[in-house]
Formats: structure tokens, sequence, C-alpha cells
């Protein structure tokens, strides 16, 4: 008999769960020495027993193994053929498991909702079921409320409708397309009596070539939802009727449209029209008089300037005539001496007369008679006691000629035997030179009061303002009033250093200057202070013109500017200058002040730069 060593003890519990293992080691510890004895032999015996058991298991076991052997073999050999459908039919079991077990899960999931859903459809059949109670008995009230609001509306209807009848204006309601879905009101004023007006469109309602045009004014009031105001006319009969009419949103897809006739108002209108054209024909006719009565004015004080004027431009011319003269007999004197003089002067001769001459061109005559007289005496005395023959001839040429001091430089041409007639033909090429000067200066003169004169008397037909100083326009008119200014007034001229253009009618501010410039020198009687300050202020320039007279009395001072009042004795002034001078300033948006006490008066205008009211 085979003899087994028991390494471990697989110890199970009543349920044949592993309880633990006992080894040798853990079972010797385990018992004590007296009961070891006994437990091996206890336990060889378990032993015994155990292994005749499994020898006994072991022996059905290889007796079913063959068995079972035999079997596959008769299984494989009987299924061989059905081994493949076996294999497909398990994977269609397979399959159909997983199906199914789907469908089960989403079964219970569709249950578990439809459960969920049933609760709350019962939840919610009940509230809609309150809802609906309380729904009720609203539609009730409100049936109730609505009965009551048709016999309201009705009734309202009714009295709107016998405002409509009553009024005096055309009131229809027209839909998107141009049907009429509220007949019009008051159709006699735009139909004759015997016209039928029950019609349906608009076009039956307005004869007119392009009804479409009707029909695209309701389309463009439904579009943007804005009312719109327009006129129209119609020919009723044999009158032409003018309408004024307002289309508003009446509804979505409806406006209501309101006319009115105006063919009362048109005519006024058209009369009206006419009127303000008669009255624009009217007021450039006035504009027109009113330039031509600035520029007669004008004419009027340049025909009391023309003496002065004449005197001004006949002593320049005179002044000229005097030179040339003199030029004349100089060269008709002189022109065949000249040659035989210059060859007898010697270099140093020469050089010291053309120095004289030099020196004579240099000087300015400014002296009074009392100074020449003394200056001559000084040179008499210095000549004299240099020693030099007929001093006192020698010192009034020299005097004549300008030399008045350096004399020493000319001493020896003074020494020389021929002094005198060199210093005569010196004194006579100086005064060629002085009359050459005395002609540029007076036609510089002449010429400046010509341009006075033709800026003065310019009229400008293009009536557009230009930019222009206002004091070159001041100076044009002094120098026309030189004459009345030269005898007698002192003019004292502050003008601003900073003063801009300004955009004016430079010839009508001419006319203001001369004006007021013509009227200061009348209340001095030609003999006084004239005092100009032209200034820069803020937005504007300022012109203030003072005069020295007597002043204005303070009970005339309101009508200074009224048309034709004058204190001038008759036939000296018109009455028109201060109030031509107060239109032209208002014109130019300006502003014309004037104050007055005993022994002085000022007349201030003030320009904008700028100004765009022509009127």
């Amino acid at each position: 008999m085979q003899q087994h060593r028991i390494r471990r003890l697989v110890v199970v519990d009543e349920g044949g769960y592993l309880a633990g293992i006992v080894t040798q080691s853990t079972l010797l510890h385990a018992l004590d020495p007296v009961e070891m004895h006994a437990n091996v032999q206890f336990l060889e015996q378990t032993v015994t027993e155990t292994t005749q058991e499994l020898i006994k298991v072991n022996e059905q076991l290889q007796k079913e193994a063959l068995r079972r052997t035999e079997v596959e073999e008769k299984l494989r050999i009987l299924n061989e053929n059905l081994e493949e459908q076996i294999k497909q039919r398990t994977l269609e079991l397979i399959r159909a498991n997983s199906q199914l077990k789907q469908e089960i899960q989403e079964r219970a999931t569709a249950e578990a909702e439809v459960r969920r859903l049933n609760a709350e459809l019962e939840q919610r059949v009940a509230e809609r079921t309150a809802q609906l109670a309380a729904s009720n008995e609203e539609l009730q009230q409100e049936i109730s409320d609505r009965r009551l609001l048709e016999e309201k509306l009705h009734f309202s209807e009714s009295k709107v409708r016998a405002v409509f009848e009553a009024m005096t204006d055309i009131v229809l309601v027209l839909d998107r397309r141009g049907n009429i879905e509220v007949l019009p009101t008051n159709t006699a004023a735009f139909y004759e009596p015997d016209r039928d007006v029950v019609s349906h469109t608009i076009e039956h309602l307005f004869d007119d070539e392009n009804p479409d045009n009707w029909w695209l004014l309701i389309q463009q009031v439904l579009d943007t939802q804005q009312t719109l105001n327009f006129d129209y006319s119609l020919t009723v009969g044999d009158q032409k009727v003018w309408f004024a009419a307002c289309i508003s949103v009446f509804s979505k897809d409806a406006v209501i449209w309101v006319a009115r006739n105006i063919s009362a108002r048109k005519l006024a209108e058209s009369a009206l029209c006419q009127k303000n054209e008669e009255l624009a024909h009217t007021l450039q006719e006035l504009k027109r008089t009113q330039k031509e009565l600035v520029q007669s004015e004008k004419m009027a004080a340049l025909g009391q300037l023309i003496a002065g004027v004449a005197h001004e431009i006949n002593s320049p011319l005179g002044a000229i005539r005097s030179s040339v003269q003199n030029i004349a007999d100089f060269w008709t004197e002189n022109l065949q001496k000249l040659p035989i003089f210059f060859q007898q002067l010697s270099p140093e001769h020469q050089h010291n007369f053309f120095a004289i001459l030099h020196k004579s061109s240099q000087e300015i005559d400014t002296l009074s008679s009392k100074e020449k007289r003394q200056l001559r005496k000084a040179l008499q005395l210095q000549l004299e006691a240099e020693g030099i023959d007929e001093a006192d001839s020698l010192a009034c040429t020299l005097l004549d000629i300008g030399i008045c001091n350096d004399v020493e430089l000319f001493l020896d041409l003074l020494k020389d035997s021929n002094s005198s007639t060199i210093l005569q033909t010196a004194y006579q090429f100086a005064t060629v030179q002085k009359s050459t000067k005395n002609i540029a200066t007076a036609t510089d003169r002449a010429a400046k009061i010509v341009f006075a004169l033709k800026s003065y008397a310019r009229y400008d037909q293009s009536g557009s303002k230009v930019l222009a100083n206002i004091t070159d326009g001041i100076e044009t008119v002094l120098t026309l009033y030189n004459y009345q200014i030269k005898h007698g007034v002192e003019v004292v001229r502050n003008y601003g250093t900073d003063l801009p253009s300004v955009l004016c009618y430079p010839d009508e501010l001419n006319q203001v200057w001369t004006n007021l410039l013509h009227n200061a020198l009348q209340a001095m009687g030609n003999k006084g202070v004239l005092k100009i300050d032209v200034k820069h202020q803020e937005s504007a320039v300022s012109v203030s013109i003072t005069d020295s007279g007597k002043g204005i009395p303070p009970e005339i001072m309101p009508r200074i500017f009224e048309p034709f009042f004058t204190t001038k004795p008759p036939g000296e002034g018109s009455g028109l200058g201060l109030d031509i001078v107060q239109k032209i300033v208002e014109k130019h948006q300006g502003k014309l002040l004037v104050e007055s006490v005993p022994s002085q008066t000022t007349f201030t205008v003030f320009l904008p730069f700028s100004s765009t009211n022509d009127n």
C-alpha cells in the first residue's frame, strides 16, 4: 500500500469554504506534546481514509473520461456536418439573446417612463381641469362683457358714422389692393350729384389716367407705417377742385384717407404768389432807385467838390508848366555854352562842380525866410574870413543852390577868379534838377487826385461785395477834400496797425465817408481839427469821425436821420445825406452811432468783417 505524506492540511467549514491551512509546523505548535500522539494517529487515519476515497474517485474519473472520449468521438462522427450549423445557430442565439436583453431593458425603461408620464399626465389633467373650470368662468364673463362691448361698439359706430356723415371733409378707408372698405363721406365735394358713388375700388373713385398713382400712395403708407400728407386736384364739372389729403395707417392692411377742400386756399396762395412777384419787382425797382439816389447824391457831392478838385489839379499842372519852362529856358541859353564851359574847367574844378550838384540834389528846402537870412549872413562872414571876394553874392548863390554847410570843401573853387560864373552855372543846373523834382511831385499829386476822382465817381454794376481796405476809401475822399482842408483844417489820423480787410461795397462806403466828412467840414466852417479814428474791435472795424464844430442841438438830434431833414440853407443840402449813410451802413449789417456836445460831434460807423445779408 502506497503511503502519502501530508505536508499541509486544508481545513474547510460547513459551507465548504476554506477556513485555513494547517501545516506540520503550525500543527506541532498548536498541539500539546501529550496530545500529539493521539492527534497524529487520528490524522493518519483520516489521511488513509481520504486517500482511499480519492483513489475511488480517481478510478471513477478515469472511467468517466474514457466514456466521455468515446461519446465525444461518437458525437464528432455523428455531428461532424452539423458543427458549422451549431456554430451559426449559436451565434444567432447569442445575437437574439443580446437583442432580447436590450429589448427587455428598453421595455423596462419605457414602462418606467410610461409610469412617469402617466403620473405626470394625471397631474396635468387635474391642473387642466382646474384651469378649464376657471377659464369657463372667465369665458362666461368675457361673453357677457363682449355682448356689452358689441352693444357699445354698435352705438359708437352709429355715432362715428353720424359724425362722418356730418363732416365736410372726405373720409374713406381702403385696403392694400385699393378696395374701399368704408364708403367715402361727403362725396358731393368731388362728384357730380347724378354720379353713382357706390364704388368698390379706388380706380372708380378717382378719374385719373394713371390710377396706379393712388394705389402706390396707399402702398407707401402701409410699407413705411408713416402718415403721408399731399395736395391733389380733381375736375368737378367744369371746375378744378383742390384737396389737402392725409393718408394714415388704419389697420395692418388698410388706410384711412381724409381729404379737405382747399380750393379757396389755393386761390389765396395764387393771389399771394402774384402779389409776392409784384412786391419782388417793386423791391428791385426800389433797390435800383436807391442805387441811383446814392449815385445822384455822390454826383451832387462831387459837384460841390469840383471847384476845389479843379484847383487841386490846376496847381500841379501850373507847377509842371513853370518847371518845364525853366528847363527849356536853361537849355536854350546854355546848350551851346556848356561844352566850352566844361573845357575851361580844370579836373579839380570839374570834380568840385559835380560835388556841388550832388550835394544840391540831396538838400531839402524846408528853411523859413528868417533862417535863410541867418544862414546867408553866416556864409558871408565865413567867406570873408577866407579872403574871398564878392562874399555877399557868393553866399546868396550858395544858399540858392542849397549849400549852407561844409563850405570848406569848396574853398579852392570859390577862390578861383571865375567862381561867380561856375557857381551861377551850378545854380542853373540845380534849378533844372529842382524843376525835374517839381514835375515828378506835381505829376504824382495830379495822378493821385485823378485816381481819387475816378475811384469816387466809379459806379460798380456787378453788385457784389469785395474785400477792401477801409482807410484807402477814407484817404480817397480826403484827397478830394484837400482844397477845403489845406486852408485851415488840421487832420489827425489814428489808424490801427492790425486793420483787416472788410467784405463790403467800397463805392457805397465812399459815399458814407463823403457825407460824414462833408458834414464835419461844414460844421467847422473849414476851420478846426478833424480827427479820424479807425480801430479793430472784435469782429468789426470802427470808424469815428470827430469835428470841432459847434455840435448838434439836442432838440434836433432825434431827427437828423429823417429823409429830407436839414438845417442847412436852401441849396446846400438835400436832407438825404445821413439817411443814405444809415441805409448803406445797415446794408452792411453795421451800426451808426452819433455823440454830440458843444464844440465836438462824433459819428462812429461799425462794419463787420463779413456779412451775408445784402438786402
